[in-house]
């Protein structure tokens, strides 16, 4: 049995168009913000009746039910209905009845539109009515200001909704003494937009007003606290920067110093290593899109670190046994093999593909109002702090980590000793490119699958790879933090292009003093 319409509902949806009329005219007048999702869906044609209710519809329920739509009741409380089961209730808009209003009836709705994006389900919707209120609005609006205050559970949409209201405050008071409290509040509250707030209020008043004084010195302290986030902020992007370098120096650290090769196709086993992660996503995708993407990027590390490595091994069999210690062929040969990946990659994907930040790496971490540590980059440096600690205890801990070092600084030797240099050559390109594999499965977390992706990150690499001293562990790491600070630090004053420039010819001066790095390779061969 159905259940009956309440009366509100019985005139909405009544064919008497004077009840319709008399109904939305009291939304207006009565301007409830639990009214507003109802208000919006009539505004956009998104009512329908269901079961005697008013409902809307929502996102659609899956990626391959993409025509069937959570269902959302949106009178006279909102909530996301449920099956039978428990679940989501997901119906078609066929199997919805739709409450059509004519456009005349939608334009009694216009004085109450403004305040419905104040309950939007989309918080940068919600972000940007805050802001219109900051600038245009008034005194009446502050009840329902406060209510939509009152529903947010996002810290940050809290705080702009308190600014908001603090701001329209400030421009209706007149008592020097609320000015103060309320200036006090607008900063102790810590909003995005308060330093801007204050700047428009001090050009409505004169100089001689009693406040000015004193709202000029919380402007200006606010805008000396914004300038240290900044600089905190640049520091963490260098930091992130440099562990990107660090990650892909890493394997090229130990080829280069291994084998004396200038692997300019390094670059394309991290490119190789990304499009490891995005098959792996696309697989997953087919095989259950509704499941969450957690699973398969954790999945994709160990195997972009595993194809890209084979990539690596089979070019070091197939091109370079031959060209060690040949840094000029070595260099034209894997330039040849570089273009070859990436015509290869842009002929398979395209010229441009992406892979979707699992779900725990999205967002961040806000350490303080204003300063938020992405989640992305966050783990992208910790990261890099695995890989180089495994790196480490590999090469100064194992007995083929001896083998590697030993045959680095002097193959005749090691070779001479019993060691197969063959077998330590094929297992070194393998870790090497396994590392910038891994690298590439990072970089999908703040960039695009491209197929010349590796082209913008090896010069840089092979810049941290000379500066840090040929094969030395510490040295990489050190050279990537420092250049990835530089960069970060020239940008916002010379842009990026003449920021590498000016990087570029700091290294050059650098090595004209240092030309084996910070920290020289020693032994023998390091003698020659």
């Amino acid at each position: 049995m159905l259940a009956q319409p309440d009366e509100m509902t019985s005139q909405l949806i009544s064919k008497d168009q004077a009840l319709r009329t008399q109904a939305l005219e009291k939304l207006v007048r009565e301007k409830k913000i639990e009214h507003f999702p109802l208000i919006s869906a009539i505004n956009q044609k998104r009512l329908y009746l269901y079961d005697q209710q008013l409902v809307t519809i929502g996102e659609p329920i899956a990626a391959d039910r993409s025509d069937e739509y959570q269902v959302l009741k949106v009178y006279p409380d909102t909530k996301i209905l449920r099956n039978n089961q428990g679940g989501v209730m997901a119906k078609k808009r066929a199997e919805l009845t739709e409450v059509r209003f004519s456009r005349p009836a939608r334009l009694i709705l216009l004085p109450v539109l403004p305040y419905v994006n104040l309950v939007s389900p989309k918080l940068e919707t919600r972000k940007l009515a805050f802001v219109q209120f900051q600038q245009n609005g008034n005194p009446e609006d502050l009840k329902i200001l406060s209510d939509a205050r009152d529903l947010e559970n996002d810290n940050y949409m809290s705080r702009l909704a308190t600014e908001t209201i603090l701001s329209i405050q400030l421009k209706s008071s007149k008592i020097t003494e609320k000015v103060h409290s309320l200036v006090d509040q607008l900063v102790s509250n810590q909003g995005d937009n308060t330093a801007y707030i204050l700047e428009q209020y001090l050009e409505q008043i004169p100089k001689s007003h009693p406040s000015y004084s004193y709202i000029l010195t919380q402007k200006e302290d606010l805008e000396d606290r914004a300038s240290r986030i900044a600089l905190i902020q640049n520091a963490f992007s260098g930091v992130s920067l440099g562990s990107i370098l660090i990650m892909i120096a890493l394997g090229l650290s130990i080829i280069y110093g291994l084998a004396g090769v200038i692997n300019m196709a390094h670059g394309e086993f991290m490119m190789i290593g990304a499009y490891t992660t995005f098959c792996v996503q696309e697989i997953f995708n087919s095989i259950s899109p509704n499941s969450s993407g957690n699973l398969s990027f954790f999945l994709s590390l160990p195997l972009a670190f595993v194809v890209a490595g084979a990539f690596g091994l089979l070019i070091e069999r197939l091109v370079l046994r031959k060209l060690y210690n040949r840094p000029l062929e070595s260099l034209l040969a894997t330039w040849g093999i570089s273009l070859i990946l990436i015509q290869l990659a842009r002929s398979i994907f395209g010229d441009l593909t992406s892979v979707s930040t699992p779900f725990v790496l999205s967002g961040g971490w806000e350490v303080i109002p204003q300063l938020v540590l992405p989640y992305n980059r966050l783990f992208i440096i910790v990261m890099t702090i695995v890989l180089v600690a495994l790196v480490y205890f590999f090469l100064y801990k194992s007995n083929n980590g001896l083998r590697i070092r030993a045959v680095t600084q002097n193959r005749d030797m090691s070779a001479c000793l019993g060691i197969s240099t063959a077998k330590i050559d094929a297992m070194t390109f393998f870790i090497g490119s396994g590392i910038a594999g891994m690298a590439g499965c990072c970089i999908t977390l703040i960039g695009n699958v491209v197929p010349d992706m590796g082209q913008t990150y090896v010069v840089d690499s092979f810049l941290v790879v000379v500066s840090g001293g040929v094969g030395n562990l510490f040295g990489s790491v050190i050279a990537g933090l420092g250049i990835g600070q530089l960069t970060k630090a020239l940008e916002p004053i010379f842009h990026a292009v003449y920021g590498k420039v000016i990087i570029l010819i700091v290294i050059m001066i650098f090595l004209q003093f240092k030309p084996k790095g910070l920290f020289p390779a020693k032994g023998r061969i390091s003698e020659d």
